[in-house]
């Protein structure tokens, strides 16, 4: 299976809120808004965003199991089937997940399943101009530059300077 993901370096965030935009114009149905964040936060800005975690306690928390992951490792929320309870948003570590009171569903990014079906990078990697939002193959991130701690390089304070 190969896992996909979503990487996003804080330390190279602007805060010019493109992401949260992108996100707003591909999914006008969500009522709240767009699912990617952009708090400020001294010194960087701070996206909060959906991990798409491997053990997703989102998807541990839903009582019905609306919310299951695809095969490319996509945490994703089935709307048909969530009851509104909000356990899974409560339960996300990261402040990630959504509630569209109107629909009374839970709403996460889906890492723009819909445009990757099209062949197309998800909206929020495609317009920040920064590139700190990268996506793609798990393992394929992991070996980037960007990344020394997968390769047990340096202390946090060294991964900033490469």
């Amino acid at each position: 299976m190969n896992k996909i993901s979503l990487a996003i370096f804080q330390e190279d965030c602007c805060g010019c809120h493109a992401c949260e935009v992108a996100c707003r114009q591909e999914k006008p149905e969500l009522s709240d808004g767009g699912l990617v964040r952009v708090v400020e936060k001294s010194p960087w800005y701070l996206p909060v965003y959906c991990h798409h975690c491997a053990k997703a306690p989102c998807l541990e928390s839903c009582p019905v199991k609306a919310i299951y992951k695809d095969e490319e490792g996509t945490v994703l929320v089935e709307e048909k089937e969530c009851i509104g309870c909000r356990e899974c948003v409560g339960a996300c570590p990261f402040g990630a997940m959504g509630f569209d009171e109107e629909r009374q569903v839970a709403l996460k990014c889906d890492l723009c399943k819909s445009r990757r079906q099209r062949g197309q990078a998800p909206a929020c990697a495609l317009v920040c101009p920064t590139s700190c939002i990268l996506w793609g193959n798990t393992t394929e991130l992991l070996r980037q530059k960007r990344f020394p701690r997968a390769h047990g390089e340096g202390s946090p304070d060294s991964w900033r300077n490469q």
